[in-house]
């Protein structure tokens, strides 16, 4: 299976809120036959689509995943990461946590479910925008073998997750952040900071 997102103008290039979604999509590797699309700002009814306030996913676009992939072929997974939505730098537009955006995204492979997901920040304004693929390896934690998702962040932020189910191996404490934005922008109360490994 091919797995490919689309081109869109960057989201922090735009001197609108208007963009196309950056919509997962995944292609039969020998025929080429369309198999399944994801969409990363989930419409009504699909996990997600309360996170987007004033009804912003109908314009909003942008949030691809524009850093590579990683796959997991014994589980059938393939993990992408996302970036956030248009217009970046501004929310007032977009009230809410924005899901998918900042994201790292656990799909089947075969059918584009999502298995999981973990949000790394809300309502990514910042360019903090995941920047590179996950790895995945195989942790001994507490003598325990559990196969690991590891994903790094802009903010130089460790994030250890069970790439089956998505629960942080370690915990991650959502702490209050500042939300005194420019007049008009809604940030939110909390952001996710994991208490180990330690920050890059």
């Amino acid at each position: 299976v091919v797995i490919v997102g689309n081109s869109a103008e960057q989201g922090y290039h735009q001197t609108r809120q208007e963009n196309v979604p950056g919509d997962i999509v995944a292609y039969d590797a020998k025929t080429g036959k369309f198999l399944w699309k994801f969409h990363v700002i989930p419409r009504p009814g699909e996990v997600g689509h309360e996170t987007w306030e004033n009804d912003a996913w109908k314009y909003s676009g942008n949030m691809a995943s524009w850093a590579p992939a990683a796959a997991d072929p014994q589980r059938g997974l393939v993990y992408l990461v996302t970036n956030a939505s248009t217009y970046q730098f501004y929310t007032g537009h977009r009230p809410g946590h924005n899901l998918f955006g900042g994201s790292v995204i656990a799909l089947d492979v075969k059918t584009g479910q999502r298995k999981w997901h973990f949000q790394v920040h809300h309502s990514e304004q910042w360019n903090y925008d995941i920047p590179t693929a996950p790895i995945l390896m195989d942790l001994t934690v507490n003598g325990k073998k559990i196969p690991a998702l590891i994903q790094n962040t802009k903010q130089g932020l460790i994030f250890v997750l069970h790439r089956e189910t998505g629960v942080p191996v370690f915990p991650v404490e959502e702490r209050p952040v500042p939300t005194d934005g420019v007049p008009g922008e809604v940030l939110s109360p909390t952001q996710p900071f994991p208490v180990k490994p330690a920050p890059l």
